[in-house]
């Protein structure tokens, strides 16, 4: 399945990796997980494939495929003890006065307009739920081929470790599927996104010619090394650590 768009499991079995470095942190660590895609996610998974993919947005099915066997969607999400107003502070939105603070639950229906979401349901009692999305993957799983469709981080969360959680999270998932490879596109002039791909074992091994409607931009095909080998285990093993190092914790569901 190709998305044609700039990325900026079928396995039930969850596995969780919970860790967190006591030393000094290089990197203040936003308080994110990575899980699996709930329905309750969709509304804010759209608005930041929206944000992320306009214009050459076009939504993808998530409620339709979550179950799907060939499907995996993960996303990051705030810990659930964190309140909106931490949230909104970590979204770089301006702090309301408290006579807006006052006026009850329409607050939520406006600090969801400020962040960029179209949830139906920000009113009301769940509204502590309604600003917890901070990125989402897709990944297709095609024989022995794990496919990233899709990865997003909303535009005011980027640079902080959340592509790069994600990504980790996409491969500790298709491991354990069983998948060989992992595969994607990327534009031409992403030269961030490639060098994190890279480190990764991503590796160009083709060009799609004006992959991208918008602008008529080539994309690049990489692919990893083989992913279900020791040696790659131990590049993936170390790279967990060098970002558990670098940002003072990895939460992964999947």
């Amino acid at each position: 399945m190709h998305s044609g768009r700039d990325i900026q499991t079928a396995n039930p079995s969850k596995k969780a990796v919970k860790t967190t470095r006591g030393r000094h942190k290089v990197q203040e660590a936003l308080p994110i997980s990575v899980r699996r895609l709930q329905a309750a996610d969709i509304d804010q998974v759209v608005a930041i494939e929206k944000e992320a993919f306009s214009p050459l947005w076009v939504s993808s099915p998530f409620k339709r495929d979550q179950n799907n066997k060939r499907a995996c969607y993960l996303v990051a999400c705030f810990d659930e003890e964190i309140s909106p107003e931490e949230i909104i502070a970590e979204n770089g939105v301006e702090s309301m006065d408290q006579a807006e603070k006052e006026r009850g639950p329409n607050l939520w229906s406006r600090v969801a307009g400020r962040l960029g979401l179209t949830s139906n349901n920000v009113d009301g009692p769940n509204a502590d739920e309604a600003f917890n999305i901070a990125g989402y993957v897709s990944v297709w799983y095609q024989g022995e081929e794990a496919h990233i469709t899709e990865i997003a981080v909303k535009e005011t969360l980027r640079g902080r470790g959340i592509g790069e959680l994600l990504l980790i999270g996409s491969l500790k998932a298709a491991i354990e599927y069983g998948s060989k490879v992992m595969t994607l596109e990327a534009r031409v002039s992403n030269f961030i996104a490639h060098r994190l791909y890279q480190k990764y074992s991503f590796k160009s091994v083709g060009i799609r010619k004006a992959y991208y409607s918008d602008n008529r931009e080539d994309a690049v095909i990489m692919t990893t090394s083989p992913i279900d080998t020791e040696e790659y285990d131990g590049l993936f093993q170390g790279l967990q650590s060098a970002y558990l190092s670098r940002w003072g914790r990895m939460d992964i569901e999947y």
